[in-house]
């Protein structure tokens, strides 16, 4: 999930102030961190094959991450021995840290609380490196957070991404807020904005009971945090398994597309507009788009290779179908002008299309002089 920090200054609390100051300080002592250049010094004050041990099993200075076996059998070790210098090593790190050290920490400290004592370890690579994809750097971080006793690891699970929060943060506290979001998502039974869900989340209990130590901020922290929980590419936000967060197959995605786009649209264009929003790694070809609307029943082809979604009130069928729709809707006959129109409204056709249909007198029949309506079936005796 991406973090928006674009708020109106006129709506923003005293604590949101607040949490602004801090976050610009932050931002500009990030701008100066150098992991890589900060951990090369670290390691240069161990012996030569201490550094290459710890080298390894962090994948630092581009190199691979390596297990403790692996590691062993370079240096003819006991991956046990192994283990024991990567131990002594980092304690000596830790023993007598240089200033750069513990001003390093102190930055990943503040960063850390300032977004709830708790982010996702790639969010918290984002933030730290200021978007910059490097992996070096990204290792460098990760070895750096190993260092600070004031950390701990929280793993992956099949409902968190891997963390890394301040020692003493209650990790009840994570998931009662992120069930709040859930039970908010559930009750709507669809995507909403993010500002929706924020200001649902603070009508609740528990945003009363935590309101001081919830921002704008931290919400959108720990929504990055939860799996369960995804932003689709209109910046909706709803449950991962939803078909409008993540579409399974191009049927869902013309649907998303086509919703966004407002308006009927041509299958090639559904087709790129698919591809331009880039859901996955597959590539949409116009062909299998067309295929799987013409089947789908919340699409209805309303022109020449031109698709509609059913929920905005068109109809399958032929052009004569449309017309005793609308006289249905009506209850009374029309005009040939307003048949013409209404059809246009559900059908890109050709006006003479639209003639040609009703001119067939074993559906229609004139009604007055200028007025249509449906042919009354003859009674039999």
């Amino acid at each position: 999930m991406n973090e928006n920090n674009t708020k109106n200054p006129a709506n923003l609390s005293s604590s949101n102030i607040l949490d602004q100051i801090m976050g610009s300080q932050t931002q500009s002592s990030l701008s100066d961190f150098q992991p890589v250049s900060l951990v090369n010094e670290l390691l240069a004050t161990l012996k030569e094959r201490d550094r290459e041990i710890l080298a390894r099993r962090f994948g630092l200075g581009g190199s691979e991450i390596e297990t403790l076996e692996s590691i062993g059998k370079k240096y003819t070790l006991t991956r046990e021995r192994i283990r024991q210098i990567e131990k002594d090593s980092l304690a000596f790190l830790k023993k007598e840290p240089s200033i750069q050290l513990v001003d390093a920490l102190q930055l990943i400290f503040d960063t850390i609380v300032e977004h709830g004592n708790i982010m996702s370890e790639e969010f918290l690579m984002q933030t730290i490196l200021l978007n910059k994809p490097d992996a070096n750097e990204a290792q460098a971080l990760k070895f750096l957070l190993n260092l600070g006793e004031q950390f701990r690891n929280l793993k992956e699970t099949a409902e968190y991404y891997e963390s890394w929060h301040i020692v003493g943060f209650d990790l009840n506290k994570l998931q009662q807020a992120i069930g709040e979001f859930i039970n908010i998502l559930k009750k709507s039974d669809h995507v909403i904005s993010q500002d929706a869900l924020y200001n649902e989340f603070k009508q609740t209990e528990f945003f009363t009971k935590h309101e001081m130590e919830f921002s704008d901020r931290v919400l959108r922290n720990y929504l990055n945090i939860a799996k369960s929980i995804q932003i689709n590419p209109f910046e909706e936000i709803g449950l991962k398994h939803w078909s409008e967060v993540t579409p399974r197959d191009v049927g869902d995605k013309a649907y998303l597309v086509l919703k966004h786009h407002g308006k009927p649209e041509h299958y090639s264009i559904i087709t790129k507009m698919i591809n331009d929003n880039k859901f996955d790694d597959r590539t949409a070809y116009q062909e299998t788009v067309h295929n799987e609307l013409i089947k789908d029943n919340r699409f209805v082809l309303v022109g020449r290779g031109i698709y509609a979604l059913s929920a905005w009130g068109y109809k399958k069928g032929v052009v004569a179908d449309v017309i005793k729709e609308i006289l249905k809707s009506f209850g009374r006959p029309l005009s040939r002008d307003e048949i013409i129109n209404e059809v246009l409204k559900k059908r890109q056709v050709k006006r003479n299309t639209i003639l040609v249909g009703l001119s067939n007198r074993k559906n229609f029949q004139k009604v007055g002089k200028d007025k249509y309506g449906p042919t009354e079936e003859k009674q039999t005796s």
